[in-house]
């Protein structure tokens, strides 16, 4: 039996590097392209948003309640759909069907990839393991993923509806994956009806209160994912002040890809070197330095900078898994997942919104001065909540 568990670290490989958006280098320049304007595509993008945290935490009591197998389909699915409205729309409304799906998608792979990871790693005597894995995943499917962002822009100049026919391509192939899953055995709880989705709910926010040291690490994590998804959207125009050309666009987000991936496998090679507390200091000071760049550089700066808060991202991402997972009970596991997921979403809404104004005030650079001055205080904050939590534990 333990053959059937083990198969599925590979298949998980195979499957997260399958379910990436390959469309995401020529996305916006194929809405420009069928005349959206950018209030619209400003639209599309808060929809998914609003969609995502509205089914966040749903999501992750499904997955609990009916099987991670099953929310790993659905993605999938709901994957499907998403490629094959981009693919024969040509207007706003088929747009907005593909926003909608693409949100509701969101709430089924949430933190369920991570749980099913650990599961099945439990299962195998070897969650001791955890950031290696974990960090094998983000590094195939980014690394894989890079390559074929280098190539989707040439695609797309040759048949701009042809990066969404292997969209569809790639979510059947990872729907495929999936059904070959084995799911570890439920609880006796979780194989309850979905009436028990309050009570799951309500369970999963008791977990996180009554873990001091599982309230430190999703804090933690909101704080650093928040402030690097904040940071995305102002990619592009960083590149464009930077001087890069946008033909080769494609290439910096794939090296992105890359080093974020690379900074996810590093996590569990650095552990026997260093303490968590001290792991996650030298992850906040990546970030720091990536900030500056962004608000002090110009030219080669701001694109080294760019590298390194991807770096950062995957870095810091995989030791917090890790330590949320590890002050998780199964049963609940997805559950407390995507209420982490949730309070990075609902922060990096906050921060866009915030920081989007302050950049059509002062500029973009200078925006990042603020950012990082507001980044100091989350971190140090969360870092000494953290600390303190720890002392706790130790004192107990």
């Amino acid at each position: 039996m333990k053959l059937n568990y083990a198969r599925n670290i590979p298949l998980l490989y195979i499957y997260s590097v399958l379910i990436k958006r390959v469309s995401m280098p020529i996305i916006v320049i194929y809405f420009l392209f069928n005349n959206l304007n950018y209030t619209q595509i400003g639209i599309l993008a808060a929809v998914t948003s609003i969609i995502h945290i509205s089914t966040e935490v749903h999501g992750g009591i499904f997955a609990d309640l009916k099987g991670k197998k099953t929310s790993l389909i659905l993605h999938s699915i709901f994957g499907i759909f998403t490629m094959l409205l981009y693919f024969v729309g040509n207007s706003f409304p088929w747009f907005l069907m593909a926003s909608i799906t693409y949100g509701i998608s969101g709430a089924f792979i949430s933190g369920t990839r991570n749980a099913f990871l650990y599961d099945t790693l439990k299962k195998l005597d070897r969650t001791s393991e955890f950031k290696k894995f974990n960090g094998k995943v983000l590094l195939y499917s980014h690394t894989i993923n890079a390559l074929v962002l280098l190539v989707i822009p040439f695609i797309y100049t040759y048949n701009n509806k042809l990066p969404f026919l292997i969209g569809i391509g790639f979510f059947i192939a990872s729907l495929i994956t999936a059904l070959y899953f084995v799911e570890p055995p439920m609880t006796k709880k979780s194989q309850s009806t979905l009436a028990m989705y309050n009570s799951k709910f309500i369970e999963a926010l008791k977990e996180v209160k009554l873990s001091k040291k599982l309230l430190s690490a999703i804090l933690m994590a909101m704080v650093t994912a928040a402030f690097v998804y904040m940071s995305a959207p102002f990619m592009q125009p960083l590149m464009q002040i930077a001087g890069l050309p946008i033909i080769y666009f494609g290439v910096v987000y794939a090296f992105m890809r890359a080093i974020m991936g690379l900074g996810g496998v590093i996590t569990h090679r650095m552990e026997k070197y260093f303490s968590l507390e001290k792991l996650l200091f030298i992850g906040a000071g990546i970030m720091i330095v990536s900030f500056l760049g962004f608000s002090l550089g110009a030219g080669l700066v701001i694109l080294i900078s760019l590298i390194l808060m991807k770096l950062a991202s995957g870095y810091n991402r995989i030791i917090l898994d890790d330590e949320i997972n590890k002050n998780i009970k199964s049963e609940n596991r997805t559950t407390v997942l995507s209420i982490s997921s949730l309070l990075q979403e609902l922060m990096n809404a906050g921060l866009i919104f915030i920081f989007g104004i302050v950049a059509d005030i002062i500029g973009i650079q200078y925006m990042f001065y603020y950012a990082l001055a507001l980044f100091l205080v989350c971190i140090v904050a969360a870092l000494f909540f953290m600390r303190k939590s720890n002392r706790k534990l130790i004192s107990l």
